[in-house]
């Protein structure tokens, strides 16, 4: 049976939706193990077992890209218009490359997310949050290792990004090295316009909510008057019946 490059869209749309939530939720923990992994902060064995658990969700990544593909009516443009997709499965063979894997982790992430939660966005600043709290936290943590410094271990480092990245900062961790300082400086500036963005969406929620409410009030005015007037109508047509 041959499908057509309409009925192939459709397909790969309704594919699209209904794998956009899982495949975000395996990203996301795509992201932390492998900054979990790269942070070495846990014994051979454990790195190992987390090494596997990456190679199966790029094994589901792979899986989708297939999936897509042969889905897709233009095979070349879906590969051209989701390259990022595509380094993404190519990667993991360039093992001297492997860190390049955090950008191209990231962008997957950020379009996901984007599509996912278009309309949610507590939840998207939420999910944005906490992935630049991992990120931070792990590069913070590789910065400061063996410099001597308050941030020794990652929980330090993660209790250092949390105090940032709310703007809080107690002052009790802190980086030293020149690398360590720039993750801050970028993550303060990442605090702010999330906390900027969390704020507009409640103030716009609140401002939609007082129209909703004087819209109605409007409405319910005007359904009055119209009663009003239609009260006026029917005495008048009344009258004049009564004269006649």
């Amino acid at each position: 049976m041959t499908i057509s490059s309409e009925q192939r869209a459709t397909l790969l749309h309704r594919f699209e939706r209904m794998s956009e939530l899982p495949m975000l939720l395996l990203s996301f923990g795509f992201l932390i193990i492998f900054l979990l992994v790269e942070s070495n902060v846990f014994e051979a064995t454990i790195t190992l077992v987390l090494d596997g658990l990456l190679w199966l969700i790029w094994g589901i990544f792979l899986a989708e890209l297939v999936a897509k593909l042969y889905l897709a009516p233009d095979r070349l443009h879906y590969l051209r218009s989701h390259w990022f997709e595509v380094i993404t499965i190519v990667l993991p063979f360039l093992r001297p490359l492997r860190l390049l894997w955090l950008p191209i982790i990231l962008a997957r992430l950020w379009k996901q997310s984007q599509r996912a939660l278009r309309r949610k966005m507590p939840a998207f600043i939420g999910v944005s949050s906490l992935v630049m709290v991992l990120i931070t936290a792990t590069l913070m943590f590789i910065a400061e290792r063996g410099s001597g410094g308050p941030i020794t271990s990652f929980a330090d480092a993660i209790w250092w990004a949390l105090a940032t990245i709310t703007t809080v900062g107690y002052g009790d961790t802190y980086p030293v090295t020149a690398l360590g300082r720039g993750i801050a400086t970028f993550l303060m500036i990442a605090g702010i316009a999330l906390f900027g963005l969390l704020t507009a969406n409640v103030a716009a929620f609140f401002v939609e909510e007082d129209t909703v409410d004087r819209s109605q009030a409007d409405l319910a005015m005007i359904n009055e008057r119209l009663a009003r007037i239609e009260q006026l109508l029917a005495e008048i047509v009344q009258r004049e019946a009564r004269e006649q």
